[in-house]
């Protein structure tokens, strides 16, 4: 089915989904609006989720998933980005992404969408790699007028660039679906990428679903991680979000190489955790909110530049 027949039918398909979400119960929005800590200064924002986990008949989630763009939509700045960093669908089916990209196209009004793919999407045991690709792509392209054709691509935003990596495997390159594969013209690539957005003092950032190194997390890592992590720590002020891992967010510093774990966003009862990102002159401030509940955590962290 081409591009221009999914936008159609996403389309068609968000109008249904906005009678089914906006009268059920429990649509309503609470909790303060998202204010930027110092909106004078602030050069860029966006926000992260991952995990949204998309899946036919599990209402909860589309709720959630409405609520939380309902809850960026009303960020006292705007919002210059919206980032789906992964397992965004369960089983990376047509009808998943169908009801997926028809909330967005119904409630998402973020500048800029960037969608990662994690191993739900692919999903090894119904799809090649190709495949999961291929509909990724058909999906993501006609939502956002991108071109792409891989599941890696870049992105500049306000001055700043976005590098989003991909599985090339459908194992992962271990025979293990919940694990990335990087291969050698994706490394190339990334080192390219960031070559040209290297200046001083400015943050690049970089979003895969899994983990990126096995000590970091014990399954489900990138594969050759340890040569992606080489050719990030070549450059200052990398910032690598992942998912995956259904953990608590947290953050750590290795080799100048700033890797955070975003938390599980469709956890139920949760409230839709993820993070609101502002970017400053001199640092990067990562505050993890609650969407669907309208709530900041006491989760704040603080990366200078």
């Amino acid at each position: 089915m081409s591009t221009f027949f999914i936008s159609l039918l996403v389309k068609l398909w968000s109008l249904v989904m906005a009678l089914i979400l906006t009268a059920a119960p429990g649509g309503a929005l609470a909790g303060e609006e998202i204010q930027p800590a110092d909106e004078d200064n602030l050069k860029l924002n966006f926000s992260v989720l991952a995990d949204a986990h998309i899946e036919s008949y599990t209402f909860w989630r589309f709720q959630d998933l409405r609520r939380g763009l309902l809850d960026i939509n009303r960020a006292e700045a705007g919002s210059d980005a919206l980032v789906l960093l992964g397992d965004n669908t369960m089983n990376g089916q047509f009808t998943e992404y169908t009801q997926l990209y028809s909330i967005l196209t119904r409630w998402n009004t973020s500048k800029n969408t960037l969608a990662a793919m994690g191993n739900h999407d692919v999903n090894p045991s119904k799809n090649t790699i190709d495949e999961a690709v291929a509909r990724h792509n058909r999906f993501f392209n006609g939502y956002t007028g991108a071109k792409n054709d891989k599941p890696y691509y870049a992105r500049e935003i306000n001055g700043y660039t976005f590098i989003v990596l991909g599985s090339e495997d459908e194992h992962g390159g271990v025979e293990d679906g919940t694990y990335a594969w990087f291969s050698p013209e994706q490394i190339a690539w990334l080192d390219a990428e960031l070559a040209k957005a290297a200046e001083p003092g400015k943050p690049i950032f970089v979003f895969n679903h899994q983990p990126l190194l096995e000590e970091h997390w014990e399954w489900g890592t990138a594969v050759p991680g340890e040569e992606a992590f080489e050719v990030l720590k070549k450059y200052d002020h990398v910032i690598y979000f992942n998912g995956h891992t259904h953990q608590p967010a947290s953050m750590l510093t290795e080799e100048g190489v700033t890797f955070i774990n975003t938390p599980h966003f469709s956890n139920e009862g949760a409230g839709g955790p993820g993070f609101y990102v502002e970017v400053y002159e001199t640092r990067v401030l990562v505050r993890e909110r609650a969407f669907a509940n309208g709530a900041w955590t006491n989760l704040e962290m603080n990366i200078g530049l």
